[in-house]
């Protein structure tokens, strides 16, 4: 991991996971950028480079570039039927201990139907914020590049580019920029560069000079597009053989 540059601690290269220890759980279509670092839990998801996360989020999740991630978000559980007889697991569930204690034990002619509600996973575009405690619902839910979610919202729907959003069910109060310079920045697409290639820029630019100078340093071609190593499930399953 700290070999490909992938961190699990915010300021030290210290790697909190003891190999052949500590469990950690990926899925096969994991695909995680240099500079991006897991601050808590066992599961690593796709994540691009400079985004941090310190929550545990689900292995299904997708983090791109440039994106913070406070601590306390999560998903929803699956969502249960309401247009059967009950919402009960019993019509669906075939591996709640319960259920199939009772089935071993008593006379059983119930077949279940799959529960056609199951979790999506999360897409979180470049340039999000996201703050503390926040929910998702279990639909799936993209929040596009930009965005803004305020600390405690339950997200049940998309959030466009640069809204900012916030409350129970999570709704836009604002956006972050006009939107002129949004449709300005959606085009440009900085995030594809690393910063380390800004080299006319400050970190306290005003928006439209920020917009400006990338454009410039596109048009000059003194940027390119930031192409590292990607680590990939290949990359853990190896690891997890040595």
């Amino acid at each position: 991991m700290v070999e490909r540059d992938i961190f699990t601690k915010l300021t030290t290269r210290e790697n909190r996971f003891v190999h052949g220890k500590d469990p950690m759980f990926v899925n096969s279509t994991v695909a995680i950028e240099p500079f991006s670092i897991f601050v808590k839990g066992t599961y690593l998801h796709t994540m691009g480079a400079f985004s941090y996360s310190r929550s545990n989020l689900p292995v299904d999740t997708i983090v791109g570039r440039y994106s913070s991630i406070a601590p306390g978000v999560s998903r929803m559980g699956p969502n249960h039927p309401m247009d059967r007889f009950t919402t009960s697991q019993i019509t669906y569930e075939t591996k709640n201990i319960s259920l199939n204690t009772y089935k071993e034990k008593w006379t059983n002619q119930f077949e279940p139907s799959p529960n056609q509600l199951r979790r999506q996973p999360i897409d979180i575009g470049n340039d999000v914020w996201i703050g503390e405690n926040v929910t998702f619902s279990s639909k799936g839910i993209k929040v596009h590049d930009g965005a803004v979610i305020a600390a405690h919202a339950i997200v049940t729907k998309n959030v466009p580019p640069y809204a900012i959003v916030a409350g129970c069910p999570a709704k836009i109060i604002n956006f972050r920029f006009s939107p002129e310079c949004i449709q300005q920045l959606l085009q440009l697409k900085w995030w594809q560069y690393d910063f380390g290639q800004f080299s006319t820029i400050r970190g306290d630019e005003s928006i439209e000079d920020f917009i400006s100078k990338v454009k410039q340093l596109i048009d000059q071609q003194q940027v390119k597009p930031f192409t590292p190593t990607v680590t990939t499930i290949d990359d853990f399953l190896k690891a997890a053989e040595e």
